[in-house]
Order: structure tokens, then C-alpha cells, then sequence
């Protein structure tokens, strides 16, 4: 398996331009979630450096410390700092990890689909305020109401 890897990175590093390659690191607009910006060669040799990084972990002995990625002309971070500067080795199987209390990581909810019947139900409130204020405040408004 490992001989597998190691081609098939031998074979993304010389197919693919570093001089080409964008990859970044970003936060989306809220600053809640991290994203990642790249090109197809950035991704390509990001994918390279993570392959590297499982072979480091099948070859040498088990380790809590952080595998660290080195520094790369094409990696660029966006926010100022390195989002994700290594890997924090797991030997587990995912079913192990979770019952030790990591839990994975959780899809961002689409928080734009509430919005909109907030803001219609906020809108009804007002306009049933705004016609009771008006009824109260101008008595008079309710004989022409009733004029046919």
C-alpha cells in the first residue's frame, strides 16, 4: 500500500507546476468557518503533503506530537496566521475517536433559510402594533370604517 502511495505522490509532484499552484487558507464572511482557496495544482500538492504525512504515521512509531507541514511558496494564508500548521496524529478507527469524546466535524447550518420568516413574522407583529396604535390614538378612525 505504501509503495502505492509513495507513486502515486511521486507522480502528483512531477505532473504538477508548484510555479502554477495557489492554495490558501481563508475564513468565510462571518469569520465562523474556515474555507480554502485554490487552484487545481494547489490542491493537487496539498493532497501530496497530506499522502506524506499518513506515510510518516505508517512508518514511524505511534506519536502524540503534531506533524508540521514545512513552508511552501504556493501555500498563502489569507488570515494573517497558518490555519492549519500540522496534523495531530490519530491511530484510532473513527468509532474509537468519537467514543473518546472527539466528536467530528459538524456541517455549517444555512442559518439564511430562518431569516426570511423572522423577518415576516417580525413584520406582522408591527403592522398588527402599528393598527392597534393607530385605533387607540384616533377613535375617530372607526365611523369611517363603518361608512358605506
Amino acid at each position: 500500500m505504501s509503495s502505492d502511495l509513495e507513486t502515486s505522490i511521486r507522480r502528483i509532484e512531477e505532473t504538477t507546476n508548484p510555479e502554477n499552484a495557489y492554495f490558501s487558507y481563508s475564513v468565510d464572511d462571518t469569520g465562523e468557518f474556515g474555507v480554502i482557496k485554490a487552484n487545481k495544482e494547489g490542491l493537487r500538492l496539498y493532497a501530496a503533503d497530506l499522502l506524506k504525512k499518513s506515510l510518516e504515521m505508517e512508518e514511524e512509531a505511534p506519536t502524540t506530537e503534531p506533524l508540521f507541514f514545512s513552508a511552501k511558496d504556493w501555500m498563502f494564508s489569507e488570515t494573517g496566521y497558518n490555519l492549519i500548521a500540522g496534523i495531530l496524529p490519530q491511530y484510532e478507527s473513527r468509532q474509537q475517536i468519537i467514543l473518546h469524546g472527539l466528536s467530528p466535524v459538524q456541517q455549517p447550518q444555512s442559518r439564511g433559510r430562518k431569516k426570511p420568516v423572522l423577518y415576516l413574522v417580525l413584520m406582522c407583529i408591527t403592522g398588527a402594533l402599528l393598527m392597534l396604535a393607530t385605533l387607540k390614538a384616533f377613535p375617530n378612525l372607526r365611523l369611517w370604517v363603518n361608512i358605506r
